[in-house]
């Protein structure tokens, strides 16, 4: 099911340049066919002048040689022959009739193409009698004085018509109005059909502008606009929008996994997944990477929005098969209405983020409504951040506490891991997870990983020589830090400066971390390795098991989890558990620590089946360095 095309409003505002555009070519070929109607006319009026002054002067010469001839006949008072020489002129089509008067003024002769019983009697009578030429629109008259051997005998009067004058100039302007239109509606279809592949130019780029090229969902530009015009077109009809912010969780792993073609299939099954549960009215936008938002009118109560988001969830529980592997992939997704929420747009997607933030805070696979007391919580991030940054640039509220690390066969001490511990002066005590969540959304996490390494590897050189053998550190390395390309030249040059050997630096790694960076990470984690460095897999058993990189990847310890170690020795399901990974280990030549022993009876257990090192309240808290050393002392 497609997304639904935006609100009228927001189509009108789409099509407004169009509309404008085609005036503009309209104004255009208008302008243009008055111009060439406004030029012909031009050369017509010119045409019409020059025709009337060649007509006037032809007809000069031509009156003067009639007068010439017919002088004798008017001496001599001859009217046949005055007569039979104005006949002549018959054969001039524009010539209506002429007229020979006598010195007096009186009509002596006249000839008329057709019976014309008006024709002046007199000379005064044509008004010809003080001028020798009159143009008018439809006539032109002319006069000529007649003279006999040695004075003016009469005159001779000549009417001539102009129709011959506007046919030619007609025929004139018919042709030049002809090619005109020619030329004009050529124009137009060249117009028309460089303004069509313009329009579909526009048109292709308008799509392209406003879909996502992988998905073909709405993008975020389209997003935007969709967004703007929902929320006007609720604020005029006093109604609620609805925004549901969706993010693919480890969505990273998959792409590293499979590739990034897998990737984007995959992205393609999501969108159209969505889609079949969303309502005509809905639209769906790919906000980039993983992310989706899906904008909906909210003609629904809380109740109905809480099941659509549990039913945007609910797509998510079946398998999505891509390149020929199914992968199951899962979803956070927060809600926030307007203007319930939020008061305009910029605060509805901050507080959908948030809410859908909250939703990954939880557990992931799920979907959050949001609540105010979330900003309290962004707020505080806020200030986390800004915080953790002034402390990386040279702050002294950082610092590292020490869980010792004891033999299980002999209760000796062996070592000790690294935990971080951060004590503001306005934020209070700001636990390991707070601090390590918000450095990881806001790019700090590698910087602070640095910084545990390097204090970690400062603390322990300093400690060495204090006790019967060396005792090693164990520092957790984010996913982030381990795919930073200058992870390797760093540890070697925090163990050069610090004067740490290798062999007493051990870095945890939990299996999650492994999987997301197992190409990519394999060939750094073999350099370590080859630096005498120990590599220990964290958390074991709570993230991607896999025999595969126990095979591939050269680790020397396992660290069962302590929620497998809380339950024993009472529950069956842990015993089995544990013994099973002890023997895993054991089998690949693995040493294995438990850590969260908080019992004799859980210690007493593991070194029962044979467990290496033990870590846990049960021995010793987590302490500053200065206690450390004093406690090597007693052991």
């Amino acid at each position: 099911m497609k997304s639904k095309a935006p609100p009228t409003s927001t189509v009108a505002l789409q099509l407004q340049p169009l509309l404008l555009s085609s005036k503009l070519v309209v104004t255009g070929i208008w302008t243009a066919g008055l111009a060439l109607l406004t030029v012909v006319l031009a050369l017509t009026a010119v045409d019409y002048w020059s025709a009337r002054a060649s007509m006037l002067q032809d007809s000069a010469v031509e009156a003067a040689i009639v007068a010439d001839n017919v002088s004798a006949a008017v001496v001599f008072r001859d009217t046949e022959t005055a007569t039979e020489m104005l006949s002549a002129l018959r054969s001039s089509s524009m010539v209506l009739s002429a007229g020979v008067y006598d010195r007096d003024g009186v009509l002596f002769a006249h000839y008329a193409r057709s019976r014309d019983p008006h024709f002046p009697t007199t000379l005064r009578a044509t008004g010809m009698d003080r001028i020798a030429e009159r143009a008018g629109w439809t006539m032109l008259e002319i006069t000529h004085p007649i003279h006999g051997a040695d004075a003016e005998v009469g005159t001779l009067y000549v009417r001539k018509s102009m129709e011959a004058v506007y046919k030619r100039l007609g025929f004139r302007f018919l042709s030049a109005s002809l090619i005109a239109a020619c030329v004009m509606a050529l124009a137009t279809a060249i117009v028309l059909r460089s303004r069509a592949v313009v329009r579909e130019a526009e048109n292709r780029l308008q799509e392209l502008a406003h879909t996502d090229a992988i998905t073909g969902v709405n993008n975020r530009h389209a997003f935007n606009e969709r967004l703007a015009a929902e929320l006007e077109l609720a604020r005029s009809t006093d109604q609620r929008v609805a925004l549901v912010y969706i993010d693919l969780d480890n969505f990273k792993t998959i792409n590293d996994t499979f590739g990034h073609a897998a990737g984007d299939g995959l992205l393609r099954q999501v969108a159209s997944r969505l889609q079949s549960v969303m309502r005509r009215s809905d639209s769906i936008s790919r906000m980039g990477g993983d992310e989706f938002a899906v904008i909906l009118r909210q003609n629904m109560d809380d109740e109905a929005l809480s099941q659509y988001g549990e039913r945007i969830i609910s797509v998510f529980e079946l398998p999505y098969t891509e390149a020929g592997q199914q992968v199951n992939v899962t979803c956070s997704a927060g809600i926030a209405s307007f203007p319930d929420d939020a008061p305009d747009m910029d605060a509805l997607v901050s507080n959908a983020d948030t809410a859908m933030y909250r939703a990954k805070e939880l557990g992931k696979n799920r979907c959050v409504r949001f609540d105010a007391s979330m900003n309290q919580a962004m707020v505080r991030r806020q200030a986390i951040e800004q915080a953790l940054r002034a402390e990386l640039e040279g702050g002294h509220g950082l610092a590292l506490h020490y869980q010792p690390l004891f033999s299980a066969r002999d209760n000796a001490l062996v070592g000790a891991e690294a935990l971080l511990r951060w004590t503001h002066a306005e934020l209070g005590n700001v636990s390991p997870l707070e601090a390590i969540s918000v450095a990881e959304d806001c790019g700090l996490i590698v910087p602070l990983g640095y910084w545990v390494l390097r204090t970690a590897c400062r603390d322990a050189s300093r400690w060495q020589g204090r006790h019967a053998h060396p005792l090693r550190v164990a520092v957790n390395i984010s996913a982030r830090q381990l795919g930073d390309p200058q992870f390797l030249e760093q540890v070697m040059d925090i163990l050069r400066a610090e004067k740490l050997p290798a062999d007493l630096l051990e870095i945890e790694l939990t299996e999650t971390v492994l999987m997301e960076n197992m190409e990519a990470g394999a060939y750094t984690l073999h350099r370590l390795s080859q630096l005498g460095i120990h590599l220990a897999i964290d958390d074991f058993g709570t993230g991607y098991s896999s025999l595969a990189y126990l095979r591939q990847l050269p680790m020397r310890r396992l660290k069962i989890d302590r929620s497998f170690v809380r339950d024993l020795p009472a529950q069956e399901h842990s015993r089995k558990i544990v013994t099973a990974i002890l023997a895993l280990a054991h089998g690949l030549g693995l040493e294995v620590t438990a850590e969260g022993v908080e019992t004799l009876e859980q210690a007493e257990y593991l070194v029962e089946q044979g467990c290496d090192v033990l870590q846990g309240y049960a021995f010793a808290r987590p302490m500053p360095v200065q206690q450390f050393v004093e406690l090597q002392a007693s052991h």
